[in-house]
């Protein structure tokens, strides 16, 4: 009985940390992504019929958020093209697919071109909890910008970060690959690449 109440406790605890929508209170300053508590992935249209979606595994983020004037905020992400996830059914396969995929000079190139990248140049919002954000990506060694469409997703303040601020964003791109010089298989696979991100940012000690 006592561990049941001690559970029921804790839990209350943790539920009064969920989650505050607003900006009300959240500090400003440096932000890491939390990586366990994040997911980026890209997807083209396959055959016109279908999404092939796949994750990256291996990516960081900074933010420097200003609470009181988002748009003044700074955002650096780098992507580790190796760090690829497909859902390719033959485990003996898999890595060799996901390989290829990251090495090949068709595709990431990753040898040459070992990070993508996308620092902000612009932040604007469209409303009190949603905007865009503006930057510089880097991939295959060209440089373009891209809109992403963002979300904030509010704050919460967990008993294992002490008084640390953590919080949400999601966020969605659409780009044309051959705008950086992938133009392998298409017409099996789209032009078009939608990119998804959903994740956590911890304020840093």
């Amino acid at each position: 009985m006592r561990s049941v109440l001690l559970a029921s406790a804790s839990l209350a605890l943790i539920n009064t940390a969920y989650a505050d929508p607003t900006l009300d209170g959240v500090s400003s300053g440096i932000y890491q992504v939390d990586k366990t508590h994040a997911f980026l992935t890209w997807s083209v249209r396959h055959n016109g019929i279908s999404d092939y979606i796949v994750n990256f595994t291996d990516f960081d983020a900074t933010l420097d958020f200003d609470a009181q004037d988002p748009t003044k905020s700074a955002l650096e992400v780098t992507i580790n093209p190796l760090g690829l996830e497909t859902k390719y059914p033959n485990p003996e396969k898999k890595a060799e697919w996901e390989n290829e995929l990251a090495m090949d000079a068709r595709f990431f190139n990753a040898g040459i071109h070992p990070t993508i990248s996308f620092v902000a140049t612009d932040i604007a919002l469209t409303d009190e909890f949603s905007g865009t954000v503006t930057g510089d990506l880097t991939f295959l060694g060209i440089t373009k910008p891209v809109t992403l469409e963002v979300s904030y997703g509010g704050v919460a303040n967990v008993p294992w970060y002490g008084q640390r601020d953590l919080i949400g964003f999601t966020a969605t791109a659409t780009l044309n690959r051959s705008d950086f010089g992938l133009t392998a298989v298409m017409g099996a696979t789209s032009d078009e690449v939608q990119i998804e991100f959903s994740g956590e940012f911890l304020e840093t000690e």
